[in-house]
């Protein structure tokens, strides 16, 4: 069996939906203009694809605005990552400036992906964004595993609809493309505001 380990880029993930399948012109909200996804089961969904791996664990990051800038996505955010952790996911809670720019979560990210390489601690990889400022960290990762004897499976999967112009994944993974039904399937009711 092939332990897998789903890295979540939350803010990527919640925006490329958006940006997939929300209506245009944009009448008003829709299931995809707020962070909808169930993290556990998109999770499940997308390693049960493969019936030689299994869910060994789940990261979810994301950056967080401060309170005073924006009380609602502060308290959405902060209340989806309280109800993550005691779900036993592995949760990071990066920050939003002021000018809307997450920082702090790539790196995390990047750094957990080559820490937990090292330690031997998966052999599948399913990234949760198309940001190809994880390319050097997968070709690290992939030399790190080399060296032990080992080859380690990468996928960058990401939703894919008419409103997305990219379709191209993280350099050096496998693309997965998450479709509406998929993600639709994986829905959270609960409102974390």
């Amino acid at each position: 069996m092939l332990n897998t380990i789903v890295f979540f880029d939350g803010q990527h993930l919640y925006r490329s939906a958006k940006d997939a399948w929300r209506p245009l012109p944009a009448v008003g909200p829709s299931n995809y203009s707020w962070p909808s996804y169930d993290v556990e089961k998109l999770a499940d969904t997308l390693v049960s694809r493969d019936s030689q791996r299994i869910l060994k664990q789940i990261r979810f990051y994301t950056g967080v605005p401060d309170n005073n800038s924006n009380p609602l996505w502060h308290g959405f955010w902060t209340n989806k990552l309280r109800y993550l952790k005691s779900r036993g996911v592995e949760t990071y809670r990066g920050y939003i400036n002021p000018a809307g720019h997450e920082k702090g979560v790539d790196v995390r990210i990047a750094i957990d992906l080559v820490q937990l390489t090292y330690e031997q601690e998966y052999d599948v990889a399913m990234i949760i964004s198309q940001d190809w400022d994880f390319g050097p960290a997968v070709r690290l990762c992939k030399e790190i595993a080399s060296d032990q004897g080992r080859q380690l499976i990468f996928e960058s999967c990401f939703p894919v609809g008419p409103g997305r112009t990219s379709t191209r994944g993280i350099p050096g993974t496998n693309w997965v493309q998450i479709d509406q039904a998929t993600y639709d399937a994986c829905f959270d009711p609960r409102d974390y505001r």
